[in-house]
């Protein structure tokens, strides 16, 4: 089952956020049961080459990735889809209008204006039949919005109610910057606006919400109980994973102190 299909089916999904160079991160997630690799290329490299090899890691181990690409330009999008990327995510998408472009430049005419090649790899170098890439590109291709401002908010209905967008994701960080409240998830203004922004989309009935879950368990926080994408930003993991280690080694340390200490 394609990806735009399990999203299509409101499934609980993860996935890690990696920047480039990772090949073997990428097969990681997959070996490891995540549902998706996010590459982000837009706070990351967006080398179309070193992209390639990292969506060739991802076929190794199974795993569907999603180019985050660093803007709504048509010509970014088309070479993250020709590489073989199986959907888009779209940065600092405020209007509808915003949200139909990013729509009309992932998908082929007559539903959008991505241009045709058939020797890239997308269509296996010409080895997929010109009926069969166009029939696969407009059922699989999978296309996210982030909302990440003030006029986000305010137009997070028309936003998630446009045809052709699979899901829309929140950007907390950005979105906080934009509020006033940098930083501040806590905030009741932030936690305002992600209320709006999850409402619309669950009122809408062909999309599906994104959260950013980091180390915290989606299952147990009221707050994303209307989502169904849960993403995990590999460096937040490592870096929490770290933390733990050098504090088991502080206890360590204050263990073999304190008999000293009794003796003295």
């Amino acid at each position: 089952m394609s990806l735009r299909s399990r999203i299509a089916r409101a499934e609980t999904l993860y996935g890690l956020i990696l920047k480039m160079p990772s090949h073997a991160m990428v097969e990681m997630a997959g070996h490891e049961g995540f549902d998706l690799v996010l590459l982000d290329t837009e706070h990351g490299s967006a080398d179309t080459g070193e992209l390639e090899q990292h969506l060739r890691a991802a076929d190794a181990a199974g795993i569907p990735v999603l180019v985050r690409v660093g803007g709504p330009q048509p010509t970014v999008i088309l070479r993250a889809l020709d590489a073989g990327a199986a959907g888009i995510v779209v940065p600092h998408v405020s209007t509808a209008e915003a949200a139909e472009a990013a729509v009309r430049a992932a998908h082929y005419p007559p539903r959008g204006e991505r241009s045709l090649a058939l020797s890239t790899r997308a269509a296996r170098y010409g080895g997929t039949g010109l009926a069969d890439h166009l029939a696969g590109a407009a059922r699989d291709t999978v296309v996210v919005v982030q909302a990440e401002d003030r006029q986000a908010v305010r137009n997070c209905r028309a936003i998630a109610g446009t045809a052709g967008v699979d899901a829309v994701w929140i950007g907390p960080t950005d979105l906080s910057l934009s509020l006033g409240v940098p930083g501040q998830l806590e905030h009741p203004g932030y936690q305002a606006a992600v209320d709006e922004i999850a409402a619309a989309v669950t009122a809408a009935p062909d999309c599906a919400l994104g959260l950013l879950a980091d180390h915290r368990d989606p299952a147990g926080d009221p707050g994303h109980r209307a989502a169904s994408i849960f993403f995990f930003n590999h460096t937040t993991l490592v870096a929490d994973t770290l933390r733990r280690v050098l504090r088991t080694r502080a206890e360590l340390d204050l263990r073999k102190s304190s008999p000293r200490e009794e003796e003295e």
